[in-house]
């Protein structure tokens, strides 16, 4: 083997267990069409815990039309659990969104 090749190998695998210790990695943001979203032109935006096992606190940012609006929010994510609604993807002045600030494994 190279020693190119086992430096790459290396560092995916690094990447990897990194990966699997950051509780960041598990945060998934799911959109899904909601009758009062649809009529904004958007979707409802949902934040989920993708680990299997353990539980997610996670703190989150508010921005509407590209400007932090001050709205922090912090959940308990548990694993397996339905998707936790934030809100529609576009107010009637413009678009929204969340931003992860902070993740951590509860347990």
């Amino acid at each position: 083997m190279s020693r190119a090749l086992a430096l790459l190998i290396a560092s995916v695998a690094s990447a990897c267990a990194f990966a699997a210790n950051d509780p960041a990695a598990f945060v998934r943001f799911v959109e899904e069409p909601s009758s009062t979203c649809v009529s904004r032109d958007g979707v409802q935006i949902l934040v989920q815990n993708a680990h299997p096992s353990r539980t997610l606190r996670i703190w989150l940012d508010r921005y509407h039309m590209g400007v932090g609006t001050g709205d922090r929010s912090r959940s308990e994510l548990k694993p397996g659990a339905a998707p936790e609604p934030l809100g529609c993807s576009r107010t009637l002045n413009g678009p929204q969104e969340w931003r992860l600030v902070r993740a951590a494994f509860v347990d």
